[in-house]
């Protein structure tokens, strides 16, 4: 019995040691403003900027999207705000 219970404490062991440990996760919030003639054009320069933003500290584009998007009508143009996520 007691070589039982040596054994098994042995094997909770090497379990509880291989247990992989928890993985941090890094995130960063960056956002962008743009202009351009159509709000699709505004959007795409506001999110250029962010994802400038986000290179510069390291991040990848695949490791960001973008969250959110703002357009405002100005009296000849479109200006936009882009909110990007990114994780790794």
């Amino acid at each position: 019995m007691k070589k039982f219970l040596t054994a098994a404490a042995l094997v909770a062991a090497a379990v509880t040691m291989s247990a992989q440990p928890a993985l941090a996760v890094e995130t960063g919030n960056f956002y962008g403003t743009g202009t351009g003639p159509y709000p699709t054009d505004a959007i795409s320069s506001a999110e250029k900027v962010a994802r400038t933003f986000a290179r510069n500290t390291g991040w990848l584009d695949s490791q960001c999207y973008v969250r959110s998007s703002d357009v405002r009508s100005q009296t000849s143009y479109y200006s936009a705000t882009v909110w990007l996520y990114c994780q790794r």
